[in-house]
């Protein structure tokens, strides 16, 4: 079986451009899709998505009957939203979507979207995660943390690899330590900084100077190579 996946969007057209691009992937199933979150709700529990892809206004801005839903049943959230509306983004991610992507995106971005907020990972679309790391950055301008003051070296050295876009698992083999050793290093990197979410401590390492973009390298899988986006596995 493929992965299980609803779609909700206020705009049939939309709606029929994802479905004809999810139909072509051969891992993916499309169980229904819906023009207004609450019937998309209702269906959840028997349609058993592993991911619902949805608008902003569908999904309710994460407070919503089918944000709901996604949250009781255990589902991935992907947001599909407009090129103007960005602003919510932050909100949708901290009501619980692990996806955010832009209508102007590349079509294969949805594809890849479903497949890795399916496995996981938080993706962030290429334009969201550079407005993030810029708007991140500002607001800690003034009072950065000092980041060699406050982490381990080995901490250090999982963030850097982190924000050079290497997965867990090849950090993991790279230190020859175990995944779980490097997700824990992870959590305790976010809670000495206070933070929530992985891409948030990317960004604060760039500002920092601990990552010089440049000469970063990307481990991850080829597509996101093609600029489809940073995933985030922990």
């Amino acid at each position: 079986m493929g992965i299980r996946v609803l779609l909700c969007h206020e705009r049939p057209l939309v709606r029929a451009g994802l479905r004809t691009v999810l139909d072509r992937e051969p891992d993916v199933e499309v169980v229904g899709d819906f023009a207004d979150g609450d019937a998309a709700a209702t269906s959840v529990p028997v349609t058993q998505p592993a991911v619902i892809v949805g608008d902003v206004r569908g999904l309710g801005y994460g407070a919503g009957p089918l944000a709901d839903a996604a949250r009781e049943h255990g589902t991935a959230v992907l947001v599909l939203a407009e090129q103007g509306n960005m602003d919510c983004a932050q909100l949708a991610l901290q009501s619980g979507a692990t996806g955010f992507l832009l209508d102007s995106d590349p079509p294969e971005q949805i594809a890849y979207g479903v497949r890795a907020v399916a496995a996981g990972h938080a993706l962030l679309s290429p334009e969201v995660t550079s407005r993030f790391i810029t708007e991140f950055a500002k607001a800690r301008r003034r009072n950065a943390p000092d980041l060699r003051a406050l982490l381990t070296p080995r901490e250090l050295e999982v963030l850097r690899l982190l924000a050079q876009g290497i997965s867990v698992p090849k950090i993991a083999e790279r230190l020859f330590v175990a995944e779980v050793t490097v997700r824990s290093h992870v959590h305790h990197i976010l809670r000495k900084l206070g933070l929530a979410r992985s891409f948030q401590a990317v960004a604060l390492a760039y500002y920092a100077g601990l990552v010089d973009p440049v000469s970063t390298e990307v481990d991850t899988p080829d597509e996101l190579l093609n600029n489809r986006g940073m995933a985030f596995n922990c």
